[in-house]
């Protein structure tokens, strides 16, 4: 498989995982404690939407790699910018999985003891998990990587100058506003979720144009020739 190829792959797939995270996962209503509160928090679907989005910040990282191969090596416009996204990408990803984690399966397993003692009361501990001070320090920092490696990515397409400049712009967006939506209701999540999926198909369609070994300004060559200087076949 080539770089183009696992690279708009990734991005694709990255695409769909952080569409799906908002789309799949139930939007209950939890000002009050209740047991129909801790049926949705137990649910399946709340686990399999929150996989969904660390599948999604996981697959980042190894698209932002294959994007900065395919922009042609160190010396390329762009490549650093690139690199340093794939960094960033990867921090942030770790940091924002710890939190996941506990969201997933922490709150479901909280709510599953509610069901079984049939005491809405014990959903308390939610906002005791989800609110402790170190566990929040890190989610925000990890969104703050997060974002910086949307930017990183946009500035690296824009200079590549082998795809539309803006093609990275909407992915940029909906990363930097990760961390805003998260204050906003199931509406704005999904829309959220829908930004972040065109950006990054349309970071695939732009992989899939840059061929490895084919860039132009990064090697210096006249549009249309290999790093040898000959016509492409």
């Amino acid at each position: 498989m080539t770089a183009a190829r696992w690279t708009s792959l990734g991005a694709v797939a990255a695409a769909f995982a952080l569409l799906l995270f908002p789309v799949l996962r139930p939007w209950p209503d939890e000002s009050v404690p209740s047991l129909a509160l801790a049926a949705e928090f137990a649910s399946d679907r709340w686990v399999l939407a929150h996989l969904c989005g660390i599948a999604g910040l996981w697959l980042l990282a190894p698209t932002f790699l294959g994007l900065r191969a395919l922009l042609g090596g160190r010396a390329a416009p762009g490549a650093r910018a690139a690199g340093a996204a794939v960094v960033t990408a990867w921090a942030g990803t770790v940091l924002c999985t710890l939190y996941y984690g506990a969201e997933a399966f922490g709150i479901h397993t909280i709510a599953r003891a509610s069901l079984r003692a049939g005491n809405p009361s014990l959903l308390a501990d939610v906002d005791a998990l989800r609110d402790q001070p170190a566990a929040l320090a890190l989610f925000g920092v990890g969104l703050a990587l997060v974002a910086a490696s949307g930017v990183l990515v946009a500035v690296a397409m824009w200079r590549g100058g082998t795809v539309p400049r803006w093609s990275g712009v909407p992915l940029a967006a909906s990363l930097v506003l990760y961390l805003p939506q998260f204050f906003g209701g199931p509406g704005l999540r999904v829309a959220h979720g829908l930004l972040a999926c065109l950006g990054l198909v349309l970071v695939a369609s732009a992989a899939a144009r840059l061929p490895a070994g084919r860039t132009t300004r990064a090697t210096g060559g006249a549009p249309g020739t290999t790093t040898a200087g000959h016509p492409e076949e």
